[in-house]
C-alpha cells in the first residue's frame, strides 16, 4: 500500500526578539502515528464518531490526561484518490516526541482496555512515522490535505530537501501562500515496496477546501516562477500519488 498519511493541527511558530519571523527553519521532528481503519460489519462514522468523544474525554481526565496531555487526533476522510476502497477512514495521532509518544501508547495498553473492547473500527495497517512541518495555514487550522509520495534527487539528502522546502515555503506565505507544509518519514509500518521507492511523504493542507482552490488561483499557478521553487527543483526529485482527505478533529 502507498498510502502513508499524516497530518499535524497544532503548531507554535518561531518569532525572533524584534518580531520577525526567523530566516532560518524553527520547527523540529515530532511523531505521528496512522491507523487504517476498516469499519465492523454493521458499523460506520457514526459509530466512530461517537467512540471518538469517549476516547476524548477518557484521555482529557485523570492520570490519562497527563499521559495524553500533548496528543493530537483527528480522523481523515477520504475524498479524491486511487484505491481508497482498501480502507475506510484514518485515525491520525501526533505528539511533540517519542518520549510522550511511547508513554501515551503505554498507558493506552495497559489502562485503556474498556475503550478497546468498544472499538467500532479493525486497522489492518499502522504507520509509525517522524514528522515535520515546513509552514502552517495562517491561523492554524486544517480542514483539507492532499498526500503524495516523493523522492530526493540523487546525492540529496533529507535534510538538505527540508531547508529548501523551508525556504520555499517562507517566500510562498510573502506572495499570498496560505498553506500548511509539511515532510513525514516512515519507520514502520509501511510495504517494502513503498520503502524501495520512495523516500518521504509530502502533506499540503489548508484550513478549508475552499481555501485550497483558491490558493491555487491566487498563489500556485505563478509559484514556478519563484527562485526559491527553482532551487527546490534544481535538488531534482519529484512526487506522485497525490490523494487528498477532509479532516474531523477529535482531540
Amino acid at each position: 500500500m502507498k498510502l502513508l498519511l499524516t497530518l499535524s493541527l497544532v503548531f507554535s511558530f518561531g518569532i525572533v526578539a524584534d518580531g520577525h519571523e526567523e530566516d532560518k527553519p524553527m520547527y523540529e521532528p515530532n511523531k505521528g502515528e496512522y491507523y487504517m481503519n476498516v469499519f465492523k460489519d454493521g458499523k460506520d462514522m457514526d459509530d466512530l464518531m461517537k467512540w471518538s468523544k469517549e476516547f476524548a474525554e477518557w484521555s482529557s481526565k485523570g492520570e490519562a490526561a497527563e499521559a495524553f496531555k500533548n496528543y493530537r487526533a483527528a480522523i481523515l476522510v477520504p475524498y479524491y484518490g486511487n484505491n481508497l476502497d482498501t480502507f475506510d477512514v484514518i485515525w491520525l495521532g501526533t505528539s511533540p516526541n517519542p518520549s510522550e509518544h511511547y508513554a501515551g501508547n503505554d498507558y493506552w495498553i495497559k489502562n485503556g482496555g474498556k475503550l478497546q473492547a468498544k472499538l467500532p473500527v479493525t486497522f489492518p495497517q499502522v504507520i509509525d512515522t517522524w514528522q515535520r512541518t515546513v509552514s502552517e495555514t495562517p491561523d492554524g487550522n486544517a480542514e483539507y490535505v492532499t498526500y503524495s509520495d516523493c523522492t530526493y534527487g540523487e546525492g540529496v539528502t533529507g535534510e538538505q530537501m527540508y531547508d529548501a522546502y523551508f525556504a520555499y515555503a517562507q517566500a510562498a506565505k510573502k506572495l499570498g501562500d496560505v498553506a500548511g507544509r509539511k515532510m513525514i518519514w516512515p519507520t514502520m509500518g509501511v510495504d517494502q515496496e513503498w520503502s524501495q521507492n520512495y523516500d518521504f511523504v509530502q502533506a499540503v493542507y489548508t484550513s478549508s477546501i475552499k481555501a485550497y482552490g483558491e490558493n491555487w488561483t491566487n498563489f500556485w499557478s505563478s509559484a514556478e516562477e519563484m527562485p526559491e521553487a527553482v532551487a527546490m527543483s534544481d535538488l531534482g526529485g519529484s512526487c506522485s500519488n497525490e490523494r487528498s482527505f477532509t479532516i474531523v478533529p477529535v482531540k
